[in-house]
């Protein structure tokens, strides 16, 4: 439940969208982002997030949030902790189209309790105009939940716009984490989050049925290299390789090194 002065924050919240509550919207009206081509996603770029994160101005202070911290949100939709990324498209008396977008992020100390519900609106080719998520921070205007969402739907946006949707299978699979379970440490990827950030887009991101499946490799036995080997050195043709395996090698040796070696 909100305070009397949370309400009434997000009270004005909805009205600045439009008296529309994003709670509220219908199920049906929303679309799953992820299966929309790059036209039809709203132009998100880190320029809008950086502007509403840290410029944007609180209603509590009138001053600018200065969200840095938000800032690395990207660690959250790296590591898989944004799921079920839903928009929904609402046209306006204007004629321009507002944009409400959300999903469901985890927490990011209780990782067993409920996924958070953030969202936040923007036009479909404009600044960021409203957003709430119903932790701590999230009330007070911006929090790492709805950086994460704003986060996720910049990445796929840009990486749809680099290259259609029905041009590969699935190209717009976001990282997903479902549960968390212990691992050998040998099998942890300790990538950090930059790093990955920095890669995400030079990735091929499709599902795992798609994928070609790895095949064992075999070990060649001696008997089949020595094999291989004679057969190579008996083909009349100098090759490099024999040059530097013992008992190969004498068609390489200089003939003034073999007398000499005669002589001793």
């Amino acid at each position: 439940m909100l305070n009397c002065e949370s309400l009434l924050r997000y009270t004005e919240k909805c009205k600045e969208i439009g008296n529309i509550d994003p709670y509220n919207i219908p199920r049906h009206a929303w679309k799953d982002i992820t299966t929309l081509l790059g036209g039809d996603l709203p132009d998100l770029r880190h320029s809008d997030i950086y502007q509403y994160l840290i410029n944007f101005k609180s209603s509590y202070n009138h001053k600018e949030l200065r969200a840095y911290r938000s800032l690395e949100a990207y660690k959250y939709f790296i590591a898989g902790w944004v799921s079920e990324l839903l928009i929904a498209d609402i046209k306006q008396g204007n004629g321009s189209t507002l944009c409400i977008i959300t999903a469901k992020v985890r927490h990011s100390q209780s990782l067993n309790e409920e996924a958070l519900r953030p969202w936040f609106a923007m036009e479909k080719e404009g600044p960021i105009i409203a957003a709430h998520c119903s932790c701590v921070a999230g009330l007070g205007e911006a929090c790492s939940h709805v950086a994460a969402t704003m986060f996720a739907v910049e990445s796929g946006a840009n990486w749809t716009k680099k290259e259609s949707c029905t041009s590969q299978p699935c190209g717009w699979v976001l990282p997903s984490c479902s549960s968390f379970k212990s691992a050998p440490l040998a099998k942890i990827d300790f990538t950090s989050p930059a790093t990955k950030y920095k890669n995400f887009d030079k990735q091929e991101l499709h599902p795992s049925s798609c994928a070609t499946p790895r095949t064992k490799k075999q070990l060649v036995s001696m008997e089949a290299r020595q094999k291989f080997l004679e057969t190579l050195k008996n083909s009349g043709i100098k090759s490099a390789s024999l040059s530097l395996i013992p008992g190969c090698n004498e068609d390489f040796i200089p003939e003034g090194c073999r007398i000499s070696e005669k002589r001793n």
